[in-house]
């Protein structure tokens, strides 16, 4: 197997399928400024087989380098174990023969593709990279937000849907002109509960503008009582980027309310899963946010991390 390093357009014309919307070349660019330098890396034998797009800051290539997740694409979905192992072992020798550090390479949830992502992992495994950080990830399956809805749901989740549910509040899918109202109720919710925002407005519309985007918003009247923003990630797969609610109206169980009324919606419009995201800093679990997120209904998979920390030696 050999790697071939291209540039961004030659990658786009030799990759015309990509895994998920953080693999894309439109995606990495737009975040260049975080990484000191971007490669992209075609791994071929007979034909391509794989291709990465990775990104160097202080001599570590990080896969994604600004994102929740990147990785490896496959081009064809009957990718081999042997040919990813090849691409690993090719991925090494370049790796110390730049004489790079360390690569951390962060896996989707395994719900993205279980038999692709269970070939990964292993193939890591047995290249020698280490299990850095294995997350809890949260996703719900959108056929389950039909009539039965609230017999799957956890009996406290129950409770707090029924009261939303008759609390006069208002969902509503707001224009993309308009998207700064869930991002501002948002904002207000993780400056109330100290937690950071990682993303200014302006980045989220310069993101938007590459990836298909969802706004979403709760209101009384015309109060926002909370926000929510969403991106399109695959074809069948959304992911909530951010989403909360204003904390002095907590007693509205809004975000039971808010997360109810966009599972229906993307059940509507033929979306399978809407991924949530991990509850784990560091592998560690926010008890609170895992409660509440598998109460509900939503299933759980685990999202790996792996690492390798690399010496001018050859890779054996």
């Amino acid at each position: 197997m050999e790697l071939i390093l291209v540039s961004n357009k030659e990658y786009t014309n030799l990759v015309p399928s990509i895994f998920h919307v953080f693999n894309s070349v439109e995606f990495s660019e737009l975040n260049k400024d975080k990484v000191d330098e971007i490669y992209y890396l075609i791994f071929k034998d007979s034909k391509i087989r794989l291709s990465m797009i990775v990104g160097v800051r202080d001599n570590e290539v990080k896969s994604p380098f600004s994102a929740p997740f990147g990785g490896f694409n496959y081009v064809s979905e009957d990718i081999k174990l042997h040919q990813i192992q090849e691409a690993l072992s090719a991925l090494d020798n370049w790796l110390v023969e730049k004489k790079f550090q360390k690569i951390t390479i962060a896996l989707p949830p395994f719900f993205y593709d279980q038999n692709y992502l269970a070939k990964l992992s292993n193939s890591f495994f047995l290249a020698g990279y280490t299990p850095q950080f294995q997350d809890i990830n949260y996703q719900f399956q959108t056929g389950n937000a039909g009539e039965d809805y609230e017999k799957l749901i956890w009996k406290n989740a129950r409770k707090n849907l029924r009261k939303s549910n008759s609390s006069d509040l208002v969902f509503e899918k707001l224009e993309e002109n308009n998207g700064e109202i869930a991002y501002e109720a948002i904002k207000i919710n993780r400056q109330e509960k100290n937690i950071p925002l990682r993303m200014s407005w302006d980045q989220v519309k310069e993101t938007a503008k590459l990836i298909k985007t969802d706004y979403f918003v709760v209101k009384s009247k015309e109060l926002v009582l909370a926000g929510a923003i969403v991106f399109y990630v695959t074809p069948e797969i959304v992911q909530v980027i951010y989403w909360g609610d204003l904390p002095e109206y907590s007693e509205h169980k809004t975000m039971n309310f808010l997360s109810s009324n966009i599972f229906k919606y993307y059940r509507e419009i033929g979306v399978r899963f809407v991924d949530i995201g991990i509850s784990t800093e560091f592998s560690v679990p926010n008890h609170g946010l895992c409660e509440f997120k598998e109460g509900i209904g939503c299933d759980l998979s685990l999202k790996f991390t792996f690492a390798k920390n690399f010496s001018t030696k050859n890779i054996i």
